[in-house]
């Protein structure tokens, strides 16, 4: 990972090589309030264009591919 977000969070935790993650704040994005910036959401009626944007932002930080995964609470 290369040109990440100074507000970004790396972990430092045992993984494979191959295998990396990072935590995205709120800083270095392009979505407007109520969203404030990185919204990576594309669920919460955030400007489709906006989150596709910080999606791109993401992955050209980053370096990788980012998979998004959808929280499900209940059963």
């Amino acid at each position: 990972m290369s040109a990440l977000h100074p507000d970004w969070l790396v972990p430092d935790w045992p993984a494979p090589r191959r295998v990396r993650s990072v935590f995205t704040t709120r800083a270095g994005g392009v979505s407007a309030s109520p969203f404030d910036a990185m919204n990576l959401g594309d669920h919460v009626d955030d400007a489709p264009a906006s989150v596709a944007a910080n999606r791109q932002a993401l992955a050209r930080a980053s370096g990788a591919t980012p998979i998004f995964l959808r929280q499900v609470h209940g059963r």
